[in-house]
């Protein structure tokens, strides 16, 4: 589509028309290149899986050079009660911390240095080539085979999680992102790819622990996962499948775990929604609450809503509440009562069991966050709202917040964007959603667009015009043709920039936007 459209090496922009950084940022920009080139050698073995290091502090996030990844769960102890709220007025009460969970009780020293987590793996075997073939020798002769079920790799995590003393927050957190490597294994092709990206962030959760527990950094769990990834790992689940020589060390009595104790995991109980009772009451408040907020009615879209809430207490009815209070959170997020709406999207979150009412509530959240510069507090939402998209195999939110993280580093011109997106990418393809795709798509092609890559924009826009337009976006297909003509008109390629322009025009009609219509055709003159 955009083939003959691409920009050469020779072009040249436009004088005055693109944004420069300044002097500053330039020296920011080379800095952090030639640290990725530094690191990249050692790297060449990483995954880009959900794996953040620890630097919140300063919403810097490189790769750690002796793991790899990105970890959308790792080091997300941002407690509330510290961040800085550009709010009209305080919180009415602290926001639910559901990511940023802290050490509530320290470990023994004696208990911490007992522990022998993941003992079965003491040394990584290197791997020769892409795959291990040949098992290793024990001090006792026989050739240890190197296989071992991802069941197997579970269950020594859960029994090293309790051994240490792991707070019932954490372990929780945990088990979530351990749940999904469970679901996902059971699948008939399972993703390798998500699996691993999984099992690093819960290896940073606890190695996170074990560091401030011990008041000094800690590798010891991610090292065993990058041990068993060199592993030749059976990513089919099968509790049956037990390889003695993997079994865990426990503290207690230093023994390898006898084979009948590797039974079956225990999986996060997962507790099923109620079904809301709606009476015909509670739906028809429910109904005439909707309509008056879609007219931006507040003041009777709030009376309506609190008469559906006290119907639903009465009918003891938690989900439906939980529903209606995001309602109302909606109606004070659009009248821009931030304090208001994230007291009651936290609400929500707190009364519901319905995962798909907190990936909404919690992407809510992130949003306000996003929108007021906060990038911590949004980071955790967005990070909160994939983890529970995951656990209903939410794609889409998954992929959309993905995406904002990555617009969020983007704007900070923090490259670290690049490699979200790569995340996003792969989500997006397994929601199988053209929009989605497009949405991603059309974020890096902006990305690359603010990183003066204009050859990369240009993909990356023409891959967001192909999927808007299977989706029958046409307003999105116009903004994109627009981005990129406008593109193209900055490095003073007018015909090509004209004949962009003019494609856009013509869906912007198709989508009856007329005032984008009008814009177009300003830029028309221009070209």
């Amino acid at each position: 589509m955009f083939e003959s459209l691409r920009v050469g090496p020779q072009l040249t922009p436009k004088n005055n028309q693109i944004i420069k950084r300044n002097e500053d940022e330039e020296a920011k920009k080379k800095a952090n290149e030639a640290e990725g080139e530094a690191k990249q050698g050692s790297n060449l073995a990483q995954s880009r899986g959900l794996k953040y290091v620890e630097d919140l502090q300063n919403g810097k996030h490189p790769h750690n050079p002796n793991v790899g990844g990105n970890n959308y769960a790792y080091n997300n102890q941002v407690q509330n009660a510290q961040m800085a709220r550009p709010m009209a007025r305080p919180m009415q009460r602290p926001m639910n911390n559901q990511m940023g969970v802290g050490i509530n009780r320290p470990m023994g020293a004696g208990q911490m240095a007992g522990a022998r987590p993941m003992g079965g793996v003491q040394q990584p075997v290197q791997a020769q080539g892409a795959q291990q073939t040949q098992g290793v020798s024990s001090s006792s002769g026989k050739m240890i085979s190197p296989k071992i079920n991802i069941a197997q790799v579970i269950g020594d995590f859960k029994n090293t999680a309790k051994a240490i003393g792991t707070p019932e927050d954490i372990y929780e957190e945990v088990d979530t992102y351990l749940g999904l490597v469970e679901k996902t294994t059971k699948k008939d092709t399972p993703n390798v790819k998500a699996v691993q990206s999984n099992l690093r962030n819960a290896a940073g959760l606890l190695d996170k622990y074990i560091s401030d527990t011990l008041n000094k950094d800690s590798k010891v769990v991610e090292n065993w996962v990058e041990a068993i990834f060199l592993q030749q790992v059976d990513y089919k689940y099968n509790t049956e499948d037990v390889n003695e020589a993997f079994l865990v060390k426990m503290p207690e009595d230093n023994k390898k775990a006898e084979g009948a104790e590797q039974t079956q995991p225990q999986q996060a109980q997962k507790v099923e929604p109620q079904k809301p009772k709606m009476d015909s009451e509670l739906k028809q408040l429910f109904k005439d609450g909707k309509s008056a907020s879609k007219v931006k009615d507040s003041v009777t879209a709030l009376s309506t809503f609190q008469r559906a809430i006290n119907r639903s207490i009465e009918l003891g009815d938690t989900e439906s509440q939980a529903k209606i209070t995001f309602e109302v959170a909606q109606v004070y997020d659009h009248d821009d009562d931030l304090p208001r709406a994230l007291e009651n999207y936290n609400k929500a979150i707190e009364t519901t069991t319905d995962n798909n009412v907190k990936v909404k509530a919690h992407y809510s959240m992130a949003q306000i966050y996003d929108d007021v510069k906060q990038f911590k507090p949004a980071i955790e939402h967005y990070m909160a709202a994939i983890s529970f998209a995951g656990e209903t195999d939410n794609f889409k939110a998954q992929t959309q917040s993905l995406t904002k993280i990555g617009n969020m580093y983007s704007d900070k011109y923090d490259k670290e964007a690049f490699n979200v997106y790569e995340d996003a990418k792969v989500v997006a393809e397994e929601s199988k959603d053209a929009s989605v795709k497009g949405y991603v798509s059309s974020s890096i092609a902006n990305a690359y667009n603010k990183f003066n890559k204009p050859e990369k924009a240009m993909r990356y826009y023409s891959d967001a015009v192909k999927n808007y337009k299977q989706a029958g976006s046409d307003e999105k297909v116009a903004i994109n043709y627009k981005k990129a003509g406008e593109l193209m008109q900055d490095y003073q390629r007018m015909d090509k920039g004209k004949n962009l322009i003019q494609k856009a025009i013509q869906y912007a009609k198709k989508a009856n936007n007329e005032n984008l219509v009008k814009e177009l055709e300003k830029d028309l003159q221009v070209a």
